[in-house]
Formats: C-alpha cells, sequence, structure tokens
C-alpha cells in the first residue's frame, strides 16, 4: 500500500510540476481529498407542465484530488482536481424549467474533469498573505463548507447552489488573513462573469466561463469576505461580490455594464451537540432587461438558455441539527436533522422581464447523518420541493441514500 501510494504520489507531481526544473522533494508533499455518491428514488417532471413520474437514479456525483506541495518554508502550491459523475465527455442533461422540456448536451472543457485550484499560497504574516492563481471565491456558506462531513444534507444546500456557481472558482490573486485574535478576511480580485449565459432558472450560475478556452477578462470583479471564530467550527460572517459582465461577452456586447452585487450573511453554531447553520443571499442584476434583449438573438452555436434574466434573486436556508449518539450509548455521531431551503432566481424582474412562479422553489428536508468514523458519514434524506403557488407544478418528492468521505 505504501508503495502504491508513493507511485501516486510522483504521478500527480510529475503532472503538476512536469515544467519545474528543479525536482521537489516528495517529503514536503501532501494529499488530500474527498468524495460522494448517492442513490436517489424522486418525482421526475417530463416537462414543468405534465405529472411527475417516479424514477431513480445512481450517482458516482465527485471524487477530488488534492495535492499540494511546499516549495519553500513560506510558498505552497495547492491543487484540487475534480472528477464529476464518474467520467469524462459529453454530458446530456434534460431540462424541465425552461421552454418545454428539451436534452441538452454540454462539453465542459474535455468533459466532467475540472481543475478547481491551482493557485501558490505566499505566507507572510498573521494578517497578511496571498494565493495567486485558480482559486475558489469567496462568497456563500458552501464555498467553505463543501466537505461531506460540514453539511448535513445528501446534497449541499440547493437554495445556494440554484443561483450560484457550485464551490465557484476564478482566477485572480486574494489577500487573506487574521486581525483582532479571531476575526478572518478573504478579499479577492478576478475575471468576471459572461452575462451570454444569465438565464431563468438560475439567475447568474451559468456566466462562470467554462465554456470556452480562453476566459474573457474585459470586466474583472472584486469579492470581500470577513468570518468571525472558526471558518470549520463555529462562526459568523458575510460577504460581497461586485462586477461587471457586458464587456465579457463574445457576441454582441452591450453598451451597459450588467453589473452583478451579491451580499450574503452566514453562521454556523457547532458545539456540542447541536449542529446548526443558516445563510440569507440577495443577488442583484443592473441592466437586466438590456440583457435578455441582448441574449435573444444570440447564435444556437453558443448553447446559451436565451431565456429572460431577472434583477435579483433570493436564497436563504437554516439547517439545524442534533446528535443523539451520547443518549444512546454509542461513540460515533447520529445526528437527525431538519432544513428549509428557499430560492427564487426570479426574484424581481425589470421591462419586459416577466415574473414566473416555477422559478420560485421552497424545499423541506428531514434526514439522519451516522458518521462511521470522523471523516466517512452514512447520509440519508427524505425532501419536498413546492413550487410557486400560480406555477401549475405539484409539489416533487426526493428520497436519498448517501455516503460520504474524506482523507
Amino acid at each position: 500500500m505504501l508503495n502504491l501510494n508513493k507511485q501516486i504520489s510522483t504521478i500527480v507531481a510529475g503532472l503538476l510540476l512536469a515544467s519545474c526544473a528543479q525536482a521537489i522533494d516528495m517529503e514536503r508533499m501532501e494529499i488530500y481529498g474527498y468524495g460522494t455518491a448517492f442513490y436517489s428514488n424522486y418525482d421526475y417532471l417530463q416537462n414543468y407542465q405534465s405529472a411527475p413520474k417516479n424514477r431513480s437514479k445512481v450517482d458516482f456525483e465527485r471524487f477530488v484530488i488534492s495535492p499540494r506541495f511546499l516549495l519553500t518554508d513560506n510558498i505552497k502550491l495547492v491543487s484540487e482536481i475534480e472528477f464529476e459523475h464518474g467520467g469524462t465527455g459529453v454530458t446530456v442533461e434534460y431540462d424541465t424549467l425552461d421552454e418545454f422540456g428539451e436534452f441538452e448536451t454540454e462539453i465542459e472543457k474535455g468533459g466532467e474533469v475540472v481543475v478547481e485550484e491551482a493557485y501558490l499560497d505566499i505566507a507572510v504574516n498573521d494578517w497578511l498573505n496571498f494565493k495567486v492563481g485558480h482559486m475558489i471565491v469567496p462568497v456563500g456558506l458552501n464555498t467553505q463548507r463543501h466537505l461531506p462531513n460540514l453539511y448535513l444534507s445528501t446534497h449541499r444546500n440547493i437554495s445556494e447552489t440554484t443561483i450560484l456557481p457550485n464551490t465557484w472558482h476564478e482566477t485572480g490573486v486574494t489577500a487573506y488573513g487574521k486581525f483582532a485574535q479571531d476575526f478572518n478576511y478573504q478579499a479577492m480580485i478576478m475575471s468576471g462573469l459572461n452575462s451570454e449565459f444569465f438565464d431563468s432558472a438560475h439567475w447568474i450560475r451559468s456566466g462562470v466561463q467554462t465554456n470556452f478556452e480562453h476566459v474573457n477578462a474585459d470586466d474583472l470583479a472584486f469579492a470581500l469576505r470577513v468570518d468571525y471564530g472558526s471558518t470549520i467550527g463555529s462562526h459568523i460572517g458575510g460577504s460581497i461580490y461586485i462586477g461587471n459582465t457586458g464587456q465579457n461577452r463574445n457576441k454582441k456586447q452591450i453598451s451597459t455594464d450588467g453589473t452583478v452585487l451579491i451580499t450574503e450573511i452566514h453562521g454556523v453554531y457547532d458545539e456540542g451537540n447541536i449542529k446548526l447553520r443558516a445563510m440569507a443571499l440577495l443577488g442583484d442584476l443592473s441592466d437586466s432587461e438590456s440583457i435578455t434583449l441582448a441574449n435573444k438573438n444570440l447564435p444556437n452555436a453558443l448553447e446559451a438558455k436565451q431565456t429572460p434574466v431577472a434583477s435579483q434573486a433570493l436564497a436563504y436556508f437554516v439547517e439545524a441539527g442534533y446528535d443523539i449518539a451520547p443518549m444512546l450509548g454509542h461513540e460515533n455521531a447520529i445526528i437527525p436533522f431538519v432544513k428549509y431551503d428557499f430560492v427564487d432566481s426570479m426574484y424581481e424582474v425589470e421591462g419586459i422581464v416577466q415574473d414566473l412562479d416555477r422559478y420560485e422553489r421552497s424545499t423541506v428536508t428531514v434526514g439522519l447523518d451516522y458518521f462511521l468514523t470522523e471523516n466517512i458519514v452514512f447520509k440519508t434524506d427524505y425532501s419536498r420541493t413546492s413550487h410557486g403557488t400560480k406555477s401549475g407544478i405539484p409539489d416533487l418528492d426526493i428520497f436519498t441514500l448517501a455516503v460520504g468521505y474524506q482523507f
């Protein structure tokens, strides 16, 4: 086993550092990672106007490997490679909310293998350090707590991941550090979004520029996050993101800015047997009517949704669990929980854009987590999602079994 680990470490190091003239001492290398897989039985919509049908699926959701190299005493190379859904290549998804239901083919930079992080971490002192390269955007709760043992539900909170990219990552420069003992900050300048890919169902989520070989950076963006407490344990905090999007378009640039402004607050309480998490996020998009009109005339080859875009989106959730293992005389954590998610990707609209109730979604989830070890968790939950009252969409039920692990 030791020889196998050494072989894997050598291969990964060679791939990531092939251009380095100086060899790295393998004792200065660490490998972390995590993975999730699940089985779901759920109500399936042929399209948003149809009656639901019962379906089941199994998904090897993700496997992530994160090699890290200590280049000097204060400079570290951090990388993270994610393999999604067990393979690479062309993905096909069925969209039930846009149009009348349609199949969509996506090629995600050579398939569903994603470099989520690849940056130099330069340590200076407690209050000022730098990251340079490709890294996670410090906005929302999901970016800090996306490992499977840091959230209770089988999936990451759907309110946040409906309108923001799941573990949002961009290329840029981050300054970070700690001040006044328990205050932590991150300030990041990065490439901005592309408003050609904004849509009704997911607001700005698809605006991350992963569809092309190069990322347009005529418009940049800025994010700031401040937390009080331990970001892995109990803490409260907030974040803000602002950036223009109009000049990052590939076709038919618009004269307006298309400014995205996201403000978010969050909190985690993890003391003793009590597990609490909550987040509220409000997103604002200027010139949403201009973007909607411009997107209607995009070429089909671009594979953009071309659906109306809202001027505001709203998302929030609260999750509460309690470890009952001590009551049962059991050593490993057993946590029943309840969770409420709300998201409206068309919370406010302007001009000709119509607010459609089918994009307002509320989900109630109840479930149970069993930790086989601190880093291995088995999960099960049952959720019911309701859409806006005038949507005509029936309530949708999902039962899920999942396993998550990290190393």
